[in-house]
Parts: C-alpha cells; structure tokens; sequence
C-alpha cells in the first residue's frame, strides 16, 4: 500500500496551485485504480456466482455469470469513453459534476454546490468531515449545497461502509451514520454495521436486508466511476461549482473559493 499511496502534508498556502501541491490526499496511480475498481466489480460478481451456484443449475449459473461479467465490464469501459481524463491540476478547471441523487444537505438553488468523493476508509476524510465541514455548514447555511458521493477504493470494507450508508440513506438516516462511519474507521465488518444502524435508530431488518441488495452496490460502483471519468485518483477530491479542490485542505483554502463563487452569482467578478 506504501508503494501506491502518497502522505502529502499539509500545510496552510495562499494560492490553489500550492495548496493542491501539498494537501493531504489518498492517491493512487491510474492503472492500479483501473485495476481497484476492476476488482471490485469482480469481487461483487463472485458472491451473486456463489449465490447462484446454490440456487441455479450449473449450465444457467454459467450463463448468468457470463452475462453479469460482461456487463461488468462494459459498463466499466463506457465510463472511461474516447474523451481524455481531465487533470484536475490545471489552473481554470471548471467541469459539469452532477450531484446525482446522492445525500447531500442545504438547498438545491444555492448558488454553491459542493460535491465530494469521499471514502469511508479514508483518514483524511474524516479530518475533513471532523474539522472542516461543520465550519462551512455554520458559516455558509444554506449558500451552499454538499452533496457527498462514493469514491469507494481502499478496499472490499469501503464498498461495504458505502453500501451500509446507502441503506441508511434509504431510511432518511445518511448523515447520521455517515458521522458513525467517519468515527469508527476501521470497524466495518457486517455486525458492526449493522451496530451503527442501531445507534442512528435505524430500522435494523430492513437495514441489513438491504445491505444485500445488487442495487446498492451498483450505486457504490457507478460513483466510482463517475469519479475516475472527472479525473480523480485520491481521496477526498471536492468540486466546488465544478472546481476542483484536492486533498483534506484547510477551511481557508475551500472559504476563499465558496467566497469568488458567491462573488460570481451575485454578478460580480472574483
């Protein structure tokens, strides 16, 4: 894991070009990322074949998997197009993010949408999440929209957390536990998981029947790869009005950038 992610430190700089220099970021070389993602997919489609191998002839189990396989695959390549990766280090960057339908807080018309690629795995998530996040949510309010989407690549366990928050999410609980997640790094096994829907007094049958559900994990796989498709490779990686901002910055750095933004709404140069 040393040879493929880089701890960067971090430290408080004025312009965007140094702070993305020397932020903290999970970074991963693109081949291996290809190859997380790849995985992943296919770790996924050996438990539906281990399923399917109890429920189904060996010949139909064959033929599923196949197609599952296929799929798989063909979905992955359709992410990644004919169209050149963007760096996401070049000065001026600005691309179209969606926030999909993911969990997000403040209102769809502020003038500020933020949208992050988080990994419940990640240590400098978590940072962000502790010390930067409540700063933006008390001073901005409802100026901003943070939207959080899965950016699930440092292993099988951050596919399990993404998924368990997208339960919870299905029962109105998401920041909840996603605050549980953050603070309990590490600790993602199936019981524990199901712990914390407990704690965020959540509906615990249909929370771990859901955990089950290929829908949620196709949602995980398909932010990954919107992820990648933008140019990411680390995590946290943040669009601000589809501006990137890499790594657990400091608060200076993401309030300078929302303050131009909110300059440009009201019609103004920043």
């Amino acid at each position: 894991m040393s040879d493929t992610i880089q701890d960067l430190q971090q430290e408080p700089v004025p312009s965007q070009d140094e702070a993305t220099a020397q932020s903290e970021v999970f970074v991963i070389p693109r081949t291996v990322f290809n190859n997380v993602v790849i995985a992943t997919v296919f770790f996924i489609l050996g438990g539906l074949a281990a399923a399917l191998l109890i429920n189904n002839s060996a010949r139909s189990t064959e033929q599923v998997i196949n197609q599952a396989v296929a799929t798989a695959i063909n979905s992955f390549a359709d992410t990644q197009g004919d169209r050149p990766v963007p760096s996401l280090n070049n000065p001026g960057t600005r691309l179209e993010v969606s926030p999909d339908d993911d969990p997000s807080h403040g209102t769809a018309d502020a003038p500020v949408t933020i949208v992050e690629f988080s990994d419940f795995n990640c240590p400098y998530c978590a940072r962000f999440v502790q010390e930067t996040l409540p700063l933006l949510r008390e001073n901005y309010g409802d100026r901003i929209l943070f939207v959080y989407r899965d950016f699930a690549i440092l292993g099988p366990t951050s596919v399990d957390a993404a998924v368990a928050s997208e339960c919870a999410d299905e029962q109105s609980a998401f920041w909840a536990y996603h605050d549980l997640l953050f603070a309990n790094q590490g600790s993602f096994g199936r019981d524990m998981l199901i712990g914390y829907a407990q704690q965020a007094e959540i509906n615990v049958e249909e929370f771990s029947a859901c955990l089950d559900e290929a829908a949620m994990r196709d949602e995980v796989l398909r932010d990954t790869a919107e992820a990648q498709r933008l140019g990411a490779t680390g995590t946290p990686t943040f669009f601000i009005n589809g501006r990137p901002v890499i790594g657990a910055q400091p608060y200076a750095t993401f309030a300078a950038m929302i303050d131009e933004e909110l300059v440009v709404a009201a019609g103004g140069n920043p």
